[in-house]
């Protein structure tokens, strides 16, 4: 009986996330034809989160010619909920993952049926000032 209640208090895992994911966040990774990644996020009431991507291309994705390396970029979109965390890339793929620390983002990024393993860190000087409320 006690667990039922307990259970019933939880949050639905499609509810909003408590934490804000605002910020600049990297990757050092080589996937696909895309290295060095940085989101810039903003953080909507609600769990939407919006920003732009960018990366250095190999070519071919992200704005970049075939075969011709190039600063690529775009937008973003996504949701920031109580069981994942999902961006959608535009023009480069899509990052399915969760907050494993509150610098620490961990998932898949995919593009089409393809996908590896990638982590993002939260630049620490952008965290400390969201923390602190200072500019």
């Amino acid at each position: 009986m006690v667990l039922l209640i307990a259970a019933a208090c939880a949050p639905e895992p499609t509810a909003p996330a408590k934490t804000s994911l605002a910020g600049v966040w990297t990757a050092n990774a080589h996937l696909y034809t895309l290295s060095n990644f940085r989101l810039d996020l903003v953080q909507e009431p609600g769990g939407i989160v919006s920003g732009t991507w960018s990366a250095r291309g190999d070519g071919g994705r992200g704005g970049c010619l075939d075969n011709i390396p190039c600063n690529a970029s775009g937008d973003l979109i996504g949701t920031n909920t109580v069981s994942q965390v999902e961006l959608a890339m535009i023009g480069a793929g899509k990052f399915e993952g969760v907050l494993v620390e509150p610098t620490r983002l961990r998932g898949i990024f995919l593009v089409g049926e393809s996908f590896d393993t990638i982590t993002f860190v939260r630049d620490g000087l952008t965290f400390a000032n969201r923390v602190t409320g200072s500019r």
